[in-house]
């Protein structure tokens, strides 16, 4: 049996919905009587079109990535071909987890670690990036010791793991974060080959001491990476940034980087970051990162580039202590047309590739209703194996 592969059952009027849903199709191509009340306020009667409705359903399009997964999709995404919503590791196949990775925790709790975590294969592709450009720097190790900070369900974390660079890599000593669910699903992958600390940043007030006593290594890290709570720079939020607390959690991540001066770090946030407040926030950060001595490369990553069967896209920061070369953000891998040279994005029937039919939840009942015209190919998802086909 695969964990987290519970499909919630729903009320009446929703299960209309999703039956009427053909492929690819949203909210506004059902008949109106179905409509949400928010939708049909937002389309007939609001004159302001502002906020947009509460309520977006949309069937995936088997041939074509996925929009961007959150941890509110599980009201959203429908599945191709079964009438019903995806699952958590269905979701999670769509953000490149392993299937042998499981989240901890209630169904509501592994649906947020999931939809809050940073695809897999873009991480790796950004950690990559850092240990190439660490060693065309002549950096003195090839075991980059790593910090993992607002850690949540791990998707830096795996794709730090998964990263090489001829005999350049990763060792993730610590991943801290204030999840207690989040440090469950974390300690069950690490297997005690890194310290889960389940802990608010701000209460760590000497950084480097906590470093050394719960590493027990003594020289500094090499490399801190992260992704700060993003709620308060998020475009589907009120984006009010710095006014929101969660807004100083750059900061906080920014401290440790002062504090432990590593050589290298990592920062990834939303992509709207970029756009709040007319750009200030932005720049505001940037030259605090410069303040700290490092150079800074940014921009704006899309998860598909890269393999994983989204449309995902990221604000990466990563930075270089002066005296080290400039890291390159990675070229991407993937591409959404096909040519002699690239590869062509992966889709979402072949992240859904051989699961096996999912369990139903007790709560409520549901139609079960099935339609059962498409085969998926048995190879190279992500969680899977390699070389994926659609049949």
């Amino acid at each position: 049996m695969i964990a987290n592969h519970i499909a919630r059952r729903v009320g009446p009027l929703v299960q209309q919905r999703i039956d009427h849903l053909g492929i690819g199709q949203k909210m506004q191509d059902l008949p109106e009587e179905l409509w949400h009340k928010s939708f049909r306020f937002y389309v007939k009667e609001d004159p302001s079109r502002e906020g947009g409705p509460n309520l977006r359903l949309l069937r995936l399009h088997p041939e074509r990535p996925a929009p961007t997964v959150t941890g509110y999709i599980f009201n959203k995404f429908v599945h191709p071909f079964e009438n019903r919503f995806i699952t958590v590791r269905e979701a999670a196949r769509l953000q490149g987890f392993p299937d042998t990775f499981k989240f901890q925790g209630t169904l509501t709790s592994t649906q947020l670690q999931v939809g809050n975590a940073v695809p897999v294969q873009l991480s790796q592709a950004i950690f990559e990036a850092v240990l190439r450009s660490a060693a065309q720097s002549g950096y003195n190790k090839a075991g980059l010791q790593g910090l993992s900070l607002f850690s949540g369900a791990g998707g830096m974390d795996i794709g730090a793991a998964q990263a090489s660079h001829g005999n350049f890599h990763i060792e993730t000593q610590i991943a801290i974060d204030n999840w207690l669910d989040a440090c469950k699903t974390l300690e069950s992958y690490y297997y005690e080959k890194a310290k889960v600390v389940h802990q608010d940043l701000s209460c760590i007030h000497d950084p480097l001491q906590f470093w050394q006593e719960t590493s027990s290594i003594q020289t500094l890290p090499d490399l801190i990476y992260g992704g700060p709570p993003c709620q308060s720079f998020s475009q589907a939020g009120k984006q009010r940034g710095f006014q929101d607390d969660r807004g100083q959690l750059v900061l906080e991540f920014l401290r440790f980087v002062d504090m432990l001066k590593p050589s290298y770090f990592v920062i990834e946030n939303v992509a709207n970051l970029k756009g709040v407040d007319g750009g200030r926030l932005y720049h505001h950060i940037l030259d605090k990162i410069v303040g700290l001595g490092y150079h800074v490369t940014t921009g704006m990553l899309v998860a598909a580039d890269f393999g994983t069967p989204q449309l995902r896209k990221r604000l990466i920061f990563v930075g270089s202590k002066q005296g080290l070369e400039p890291v390159k953000l990675p070229e991407p891998l993937y591409y959404k047309h096909t040519t002699l040279f690239a590869q062509p994005y992966l889709n979402v029937s072949q992240a859904f590739a051989n699961l096996p039919p999912a369990e139903y939840s007790k709560n409520r009942n549901h139609s079960g209703v099935v339609i059962p015209n498409v085969g998926f190919a048995t190879q190279g998802v992500p969680g899977g194996s390699s070389n994926p086909v659609f049949q």
